[in-house]
């Protein structure tokens, strides 16, 4: 999904709702007395729309906030999984460990970059391919073990190894996640019309009461872009992933 950064976005929306204000102080001009004559409906239907855009900015932005808290937690959530994971490679065999080891140091930090890297970014693709060869082959590793029955360690590692990728999957899934097009589209339609409706209703000739509401109204909507994983002014992070990258690199095999 196409996405533009915040301060363009909210640079964007304030450009939208003043040309639209605008608009409407040039009607108040040009139709002084008709409008006159429909004073009371017109501030009827600017109350009405901005009540309704206030209820719907609200909406989203409870959305949205949802969906960042998800994502927080299955940070959390992943960064758990692979300590455990680690933690279980000490149930395996020695040339075993020492393989899964290897290659869980190689996995985190992919993990990380591609968290980090930006929505258009071809390391988007690239992190997700070398992420699901990575897990291949530390499943294969840890099938490959020639003792059968299989150990109660073993066991415990593949279960452990099951739950990081289903956990590495959600987080992923939560991070395409996003509020729909339409919702913002519908927001901006509202704002706009908002702007409309008080540069027709607006009597006082002072800049600064004429752009109060316009940046308020682009502000609430720059701050909904917080459900805009790796663009959003508020950011997830990597603290747990980099705290189980830290424990990884200090641990010998």
């Amino acid at each position: 999904m196409f996405q533009i950064h915040p301060v363009f976005f909210f640079i964007v929306t304030l450009v939208l709702f003043t040309v639209t204000s605008i608009v409407g102080l040039r009607l108040q001009a040009r139709k002084h007395i008709l409008l006159e004559c429909e004073e009371s409906s017109i501030r009827t239907l600017l109350g009405a729309s901005l009540g309704l855009f206030g209820v719907l900015l609200g909406f989203t932005f409870s959305m949205a906030n949802s969906r960042f808290e998800e994502r927080r937690q299955l940070e959390i959530a992943e960064a758990t999984d692979l300590q455990i994971l680690w933690f279980r490679t000490t149930f395996l065999a020695d040339s075993t460990r020492i393989a899964e080891r290897n290659l869980l140091r190689q996995y985190l930090p992919v993990r990380i970059r591609f968290f980090n890297a930006g929505p258009n970014d071809p390391a988007n693709e690239e992190g997700l391919r070398a992420s699901a060869l990575l897990q291949g082959r530390m499943w294969q590793v840890a099938n490959d073990e020639t003792v059968i029955p299989r150990s109660a360690g073993m066991i415990q590692f593949l279960a452990a190894l099951s739950e990081s990728i289903q956990a590495s999957e959600k987080r992923t899934a939560a991070s395409e996640n996003r509020l729909p097009a339409l919702s913002w589209a519908i927001l901006l339609m509202l704002g706009m019309m908002c702007s409309v409706l008080l540069g027709v209703d607006l009597k006082s000739r002072s800049y600064i009461l004429r752009g109060m509401l316009q940046v308020a109204m682009a502000a609430s909507l720059a701050l909904t872009y917080v459900d805009t994983p790796r663009m959003g002014f508020v950011q997830v992070g990597d603290s747990s992933m980099l705290r189980i990258q830290h424990l990884m690199d200090a641990a010998p095999n």
